[in-house]
């Protein structure tokens, strides 16, 4: 299993014309001074970032609310947990741009233009995995278990998600491991974040079907970036083809989905592509080599800017769930009027992310389930490409839309985690997990049916495919899946990608929804 980094495009410190040029997300796409006068700022709002190392200290992050939860990689070697926090840009520039476009002040060190963030006054919880070139092998830990509370690291674990007939297996001794950036949404989840904005891309499926089945329990999304031009791989790890979460690819200053500089095509792009934002030529906080305003470009940087306009819908509508939010999204790409939703492809999705639309309507009107979570196989997002849309011999779905979690998985596993059903062991038997009600088997009378002390797992796994999804580099990604898994999950990438390595061929148009004009620029 194969990792290897994908370093940011270089860029020397830019100058105030160059820095104008780069804001051009926040003043004519979005529109941040507007957002601002009508108070949408994502106050009360907690976003959680996965990605490798932060540099909380850079000018542009100064009176940002943001809480270094902690790493869910540790040395098995020394036992150490993986650096997270660093002032050298080499391991930090990725994260703290990352961050920067959700809580970005916009005041470099030299007093001029710095990066702006979507939301300013929402609260970021980061979640590290550590320098890429560390997370090749670690031990998986949860990253804030309580005393006494779940380690997730050593509960359950979900079997056969794509299946009419999953299982959620015991692990109380951690004998399943899960990769580091599910490990951390997972950790999110249970911490009670709001939203989750995931730049790093990487582990084995069935560790995703359990973390994204799991944000779907809780009603949180899981906003992913998409392969970006150049990468040269077919993604089959991490969540960006999964069901029910917010994919997002880049586009450019023209709404032109991002192209790479050595092959001129674009990204792979989604099954379940949800919305194409800003990510080309962004102004950030530094590069790879120095800190200081910066050119930055990559789904990387689209990411954060979707899950801020959550967290904007969120703060205005705080009866409304985030579901509901998403629903408001769906429904008012382009230019922001609202419209059923559309839509249109693998790249463009449902058009382009509208945070000033959706915070136009009042999204609790809308129903409160994911959007963007296929519940039926009769959905015409299941019956795309030459699908059938129906169970396999195999009891698989067979749908366009998605590999997985569907209903079936996440509903079981909701159950067990109620306590409603049990878990199982390998032979099938129910078996005692942290989260049956009665006591744990051999516990001393009168225990309560509490979780194991917080402990590290002492296994080793292998990263599988992590990479930051920024503009250049190369990402291999040999991806362990179940055999029943495989084959499906193959033709799902194939036909997202067509017949040309990295995307749509130079001079191919891509479609785009009826309602696809700019959110603040010309139509």
């Amino acid at each position: 299993m194969t990792l290897l980094s994908t370093p940011a495009m270089a860029s020397s410190v830019l100058s105030e014309t160059q820095r104008s040029d780069a804001l051009w997300y926040a003043d004519k796409w979005f529109d941040f001074a507007k957002l601002r006068a009508e108070g949408a700022t994502g106050k009360g709002v907690k976003v959680a970032v996965i990605d490798q190392v932060l540099n909380p200290d850079v000018p542009e992050l100064r009176g940002a609310n943001v809480t270094v939860k902690g790493t869910t990689c540790v040395d098995p070697r020394t036992k150490k947990p993986a650096q997270i926090v660093s002032s050298d840009p080499k391991l930090a520039e990725h994260g703290t741009n990352v961050v920067s476009m959700l809580v970005g002040n916009g005041k470099a060190g030299d007093g001029g233009a710095g990066a702006r963030g979507i939301a300013p006054d929402a609260e970021v919880w980061f979640y590290g995995i550590g320098a890429l070139s560390d997370a090749k092998s670690c031990t998986v830990q949860d990253p804030t278990v309580k005393p006494g509370g779940i380690d997730l690291t050593r509960d359950i674990y979900m079997s056969d998600a794509t299946s009419e007939h999953p299982s959620v297996m015991e692990n109380v001794k951690g004998l399943s491991t899960f990769d580091p950036t599910s490990m951390a949404a997972r950790a999110a989840i249970r911490d009670g974040a709001d939203v989750i904005s995931l730049s790093v891309s990487g582990g084995a499926a069935p560790d995703w079907y359990h973390a994204v089945a799991e944000a779907q329990i809780a009603g949180v999304p899981i906003v992913v970036g998409t392969g970006n031009p150049d990468e040269g791989f077919r993604l089959v790890g991490g969540p960006s083809n999964m069901n029910g979460v917010v994919p997002i690819s880049a586009v450019d200053s023209d709404g032109a989905q991002i192209k790479g500089p050595e092959s001129g095509t674009t990204g792979v792009g989604s099954t379940s592509m949800a919305f194409a934002a800003p990510g080309q030529n962004l102004l950030g906080v530094g590069t790879a080599d120095e800190w200081g305003p910066s050119s930055i470009s990559g789904t990387s940087y689209a990411t954060p800017l979707v899950a801020g306009g959550i967290a904007l819908g969120l703060q205005k509508y705080p009866e409304a769930s985030a579901f509901q939010v998403l629903q408001g999204l769906v429904r008012t790409t382009g230019k922001g009027a609202v419209h059923e939703p559309v839509w249109a492809d693998e790249h463009m999705g449902y058009g382009y992310a509208n945070p000033a639309g959706m915070l136009a309507t009042d999204v609790a009107k809308f129903p409160n389930e994911n959007p963007l979570f296929v519940t039926s196989l009769e959905d015409p997002r299941c019956h795309l490409r030459g699908f059938s849309g129906e169970v396999d011999s195999e009891g698989e779905w067979n749908c366009s839309w998605s590999t997985g979690p569907f209903p079936a998985g996440v509903g079981l596993l909701k159950a067990v985690k109620a306590g409603e059903k049990s878990a199982v062991n390998n032979t099938g038997q129910p078996a005692w997990s942290p989260y049956s009600k009665e006591a744990k088997p051999g516990a001393p009378k009168g225990a309560e049916p509490v979780a194991l002390l917080a402990g590290l797992p002492m296994w080793a796994w292998v990263l599988v495919g992590i990479g930051a999804l920024v503009l250049i580099g190369a990402v291999v990604a040999i991806v362990a899946v179940t055999a029943s898994n495989r084959k499906r999950a193959a033709r799902l990438q194939h036909d997202a990608a067509g017949d040309v390595s990295g995307g749509v061929a130079p001079g191919h148009s891509v479609p785009v929804p009826t309602d696809s004009k700019l959110p603040g620029g010309t139509s």
